[in-house]
C-alpha cells in the first residue's frame, strides 16, 4: 500500500470518527438540552400570553374598580367591623334608647364566607307596640346590614299593660372580613320612624277597669238640678256633686247638658264596649 493511499484512509477513519461523535453528542447531549429549552420556551410563552391577556384587560378592570369604590362609598348600607357580638349589643342599644323597651340579647354563633361573616343572635323582650315597632324597624332601616326572622309578637294581656307586646326574634349580623366598607366609629342609625298608631294587639273588648280613683259612678247617682252650663247630682255615696261638659266620671265624662229637657248625657267606655247614658232630673 502506497503512502498516499495509506493517508487517505486515515483521513477517511478519522472524518468518519469526528462525524460519529459529532453525531453522538448531537444527539445524547445537546438534544436534550434542546428539547428541555423548546418545552421551557412554551410554557413561558403560556405565562406571557396569560399574563398579556391580564394586562389588557387592566384599563377595564381599573374602570370597574372605580365604579366599584364609588358604588360602596354612596351606599347606605354597610357591614359591622367585626364579629364582636359585644359591639352588636351595643349598637342595638343605641337604636332602643328613645323608646321605653326592654330586650334580652343572647349571642348564638358566627359564621364565615369568602368575603363576609353572620353573627347570629337571639333577641327577647317587651315594650309598647309603637315603641317595639320603631325599634324593629330601625334595626332594618339603619346602616348595618341585619336581617331579622322568625320573629313574633304577642300581647301582654294586662289591665295596665294593654299597650305593651312582647317579642322574641332572631337576628343576623354581616360583618366585614375583609375591610371592603373600612367603617369608621359608630355605623350611621336611623331616626324615629313615622308608624301608624294603632295597635292591632290591643284588644277590643277589656275587663272594666275598677273604680281605684273613686270617681262618680253614674249609674248610681242621682241627677237633681242643671243650671247653667252645669249639673248637681247625688253620687253612689250620697255626697252633693257637681259637673260640667267635659269632666271626668267613672269610665268616661259629661258629654252634653240639655237644660231645657233637664237631661245629662254622659258618655261611658265599658271595657271597649261604648255607651250613652242619660240622667234627667226627677221631678
Amino acid at each position: 500500500m502506497s503512502y498516499a493511499l495509506r493517508n487517505t484512509l486515515i483521513l477517511l477513519v478519522a472524518l468518519i470518527l469526528i462525524g460519529a461523535g459529532g453525531y453522538l453528542f448531537i444527539r445524547f447531549y445537546q438534544q436534550p438540552i434542546i428539547e428541555q429549552l423548546e418545552a421551557e420556551v412554551s410554557s413561558l410563552q403560556t405565562e406571557y400570553d396569560r399574563k398579556k391577556a391580564i394586562a389588557d384587560q387592566l384599563p377595564e378592570l381599573e374602570v370597574k374598580f372605580e365604579e366599584s369604590r364609588m358604588f360602596i362609598e354612596n351606599f347606605d348600607k354597610t357591614l359591622f367591623r367585626t364579629n364582636n357580638p359585644d359591639r352588636i349589643y351595643r349598637y342595638l342599644s343605641l337604636l332602643s334608647d328613645t323608646a321605653p323597651i326592654e330586650f334580652d340579647y343572647v349571642f348564638s354563633d358566627s359564621t364565615s364566607n369568602d368575603r363576609y361573616g353572620i353573627v347570629t343572635s337571639q333577641l327577647s323582650g317587651r315594650g309598647p307596640y309603637t315603641s317595639v315597632l320603631n325599634f324593629l324597624t330601625r334595626i332594618e332601616n339603619s346602616e348595618p346590614v341585619q336581617k331579622i326572622e322568625q320573629l313574633v309578637i304577642s300581647p301582654v294581656n294586662e289591665a295596665e299593660e294593654y299597650s305593651y307586646v312582647t317579642f322574641t326574634m332572631r337576628l343576623s349580623s354581616y360583618y366585614d372580613r375583609l375591610n371592603y366598607f373600612n367603617v369608621s366609629g359608630t355605623p350611621g342609625i336611623s331616626g324615629q320612624i313615622t308608624l301608624a298608631s294603632h295597635n292591632p294587639f290591643y284588644p277590643l273588648i277589656r275587663n272594666v277597669e275598677p273604680n281605684t280613683e273613686n270617681r262618680i259612678n253614674i249609674e248610681q247617682s242621682q241627677l237633681v238640678g242643671i243650671g247653667n252650663g252645669m249639673i248637681y247630682l247625688l253620687d253612689q255615696t250620697g255626697s252633693l256633686q257637681t259637673l260640667r261638659e267635659g269632666d271626668r266620671v267613672y269610665l268616661g265624662f259629661l258629654e252634653t247638658i240639655n237644660i231645657n229637657q233637664g237631661i245629662a248625657n254622659f258618655r261611658l267606655n265599658k271595657g271597649g264596649i261604648i255607651e250613652s247614658v242619660s240622667l234627667e232630673v226627677e221631678r
